[in-house]
């Protein structure tokens, strides 16, 4: 048994029997009107995804800035608590005064209130 040498309608067609040289069969303008608005919608969606990755990239970017210049900032804070506590020192603060000529007053007098 060999095989037909025309297909019958709906079989695939093989290269056995296939006239490759024949005009391929023209498609209608719908179709060709489809295919082009199947193409023009996938290229939007690759436009489309393209954008939102870019736009997560920088975010992404402006995050890791953010995160670094809080990270600077804490620092920065943790320096000048250190520096104001090192100022306010009551050991220091004494030295200073005793440098200065400061003393402790030998008497204290106290002034009472104006009556109004």
């Amino acid at each position: 048994m060999s095989a037909p040498a025309t297909p019958r309608r709906g079989e695939p067609l093989g290269l056995v029997g296939r006239d490759l040289a024949a005009p391929a069969p023209r498609r209608s303008a719908g179709v060709r009107a489809l295919g082009a608005l199947l193409v023009a919608a996938a290229l939007l969606a690759g436009l489309a995804v393209v954008a939102v990755r870019n736009e997560q990239l920088r975010l992404r970017y402006e995050l890791t800035a953010a995160m670094q210049q809080e990270r600077d900032l804490l620092q920065e804070r943790r320096a000048l608590t250190a520096r104001v506590l090192a100022l306010r020192d009551p050991d220091r603060l004494a030295r200073l005064a005793r440098e200065r000529g400061f003393t402790r007053p030998s008497r204290v007098q106290e002034l009472g209130v104006a009556p109004r």
